[in-house]
């Protein structure tokens, strides 16, 4: 919230998600610009206003297919695998709060998510498919990082096994390098 204003933040944790803030010389747009929040009436004078914001973790699946829609096999040369750090997957996976694997707790998971802030990290792998198919399901995945290759593989093991049913997702971000590999990132449109 580095917008030249003065933030007095008196953070109550309100049945473990939510956070109320008292905000000084903000507007009520530059307020509603700041994303999930809900704006009560004015409470003072001098827009001081309250400030409630629900802040989750959320959830992230980084994949590496290939434009055939294959798992990309790491047995395969490809820089992607020779310079992880040129593609930006090590910054990828180091921010992440939490990274999941083959054998996370559902019901686990979604409390966590409720109470929680930050990023729960699953990479799509022959072991993860699976438990990802089921995220879907549940629609858990809120964030996709999806990195293709250009290879055809002709086989293997698809991401998108099984998905319940249709889901928007607006584009976030993209990059394609010089490789020929893209990165795509998506969010879930609630």
């Amino acid at each position: 919230m580095n917008r030249g204003f003065l933030c007095i933040a008196y953070a109550m944790l309100c049945h473990s998600v939510a956070y109320t803030a008292t905000i000084h010389r903000f507007t009520r747009t530059s307020v509603l610009e700041l994303g999930k929040a809900t704006l009560s009436q004015i409470l003072l004078p001098n827009n001081i206003y309250r400030l409630n914001i629900i802040l989750m973790a959320k959830l992230q699946l980084l994949a590496i297919t290939t434009l055939d829609g294959y798992l990309f096999d790491r047995t395969v040369s490809s820089p992607l695998w020779d310079n992880p750090n040129k593609y930006g997957l090590t910054k990828i996976r180091e921010r992440a709060t939490q990274t999941l694997g083959p054998d996370v707790s559902f019901i686990s998971l979604t409390q966590w998510k409720k109470k929680n802030e930050g990023i729960y990290f699953i990479e799509a792998a022959p072991d993860t498919i699976s438990v990802i198919s089921s995220m879907f399901r549940y629609w858990l995945v809120d964030e996709i990082i999806l990195f293709v290759a250009p290879y055809i593989q002709g086989d293997g093991i698809r991401l998108f096994t099984e998905i319940p049913g249709p889901s928007s997702w607006e584009m976030t971000g993209n990059k394609c390098f010089r490789s020929g590999i893209c990165r795509l990132a998506y969010k879930r449109i609630e």
